[in-house]
């Protein structure tokens, strides 16, 4: 082998080499590119999902918190009826469900309020002893 054939070998040998170890890292390159892009395009759809979750969201506490529900209990012919503790309980959960007013424990408070006058009410309407009807609803809380 003469010294021309050695230095052909050596130049065609390395420059393959070369050639393929560029390739290689250009593929390997847009590789990580498209797992980037891939990355990024469902980030982008999980957005898009979380935004649209977010509005059905809004609109159920718009819903909630809908005075519409507030129109027969709330109505005088109701409230001549019925008393004012039905609309009183609805209205402050309905406040409690926009989350800047009142608190649960506040609502069950007007709750339990008109429990014990409908018990009280069942115990003269029974005739039971006054007395004996109120320790009772006094233990029920």
């Amino acid at each position: 082998m003469s010294i021309l054939q050695i230095a052909l070998l050596g130049f065609f040998g390395g420059t393959m080499t070369t050639t393929g170890i560029f390739l290689w890292l250009n593929s390997k390159d847009d590789s990580e590119v498209a797992i980037i892009d891939n990355q990024n395009k469902v980030i982008q759809d999980l957005a898009n999902i979380q935004a649209t979750l977010a509005k059905g969201d809004q609109e159920i506490q718009k819903q909630l918190t809908s005075t519409d529900l507030l129109v027969v209990s709330c109505s005088k012919e109701w409230m001549i009826d019925h008393g004012d503790l039905l609309c009183r309980e609805m209205f402050c959960r309905l406040q409690t469900r926009e989350g800047d007013a009142a608190s649960q424990s506040e609502c069950e408070i007007i709750g339990n309020l008109a429990n014990s006058f409908t018990l009280i009410e069942s115990c003269q309407e029974n005739k039971l002893d006054l007395k004996t009807c109120i320790d009772v609803v006094d233990r029920r809380k």
